[in-house]
């Protein structure tokens, strides 16, 4: 089993996702604006479709923001099977506490990679 925080590329976390939702077809991609974190997410969608999955949004949202708020609404929509964040800490933080509050979105169905996954 691959821990999250021990996720070395895109490819594992692809597998991690399946393993960890199963039935997972179509999946909600966000992503910090640091270069990593826009090179790994871009990895990831290549490596989910070319599996057969679907991609429906992907978000990018910066480190500093007044409230994410549009970012999380765009991010939660859509009812995906699960989303998949690959960002730093500050940005992932004001995002989660927005869609936390705002939105639909469902923790459990998330899984987590450090920026540059």
């Amino acid at each position: 089993m691959v821990e999250p925080g021990q996720v070395r590329d895109v490819a594992e976390l692809a597998g991690l996702l399946k393993w960890q939702v199963p039935g997972v077809v179509t999946v909600a991609v966000g992503h910090g604006r640091d270069p990593g974190s826009v090179a790994a997410a871009e990895r990831f969608v290549k490596e989910w479709e070319a599996g057969g999955g679907v991609v429906g949004e992907v978000v990018s949202w910066p480190e500093e923001a007044a409230s994410w708020l549009r970012q999380a609404r765009r991010f939660a929509s859509g009812e995906p099977d699960a989303w998949v964040v690959i960002a730093g800490p500050a940005g992932w933080a004001g995002m989660r506490s927005r869609l936390l509050q705002h939105t639909t979105w469902d923790p459990t169905r998330t899984l987590i990679a450090p920026s540059g996954g």
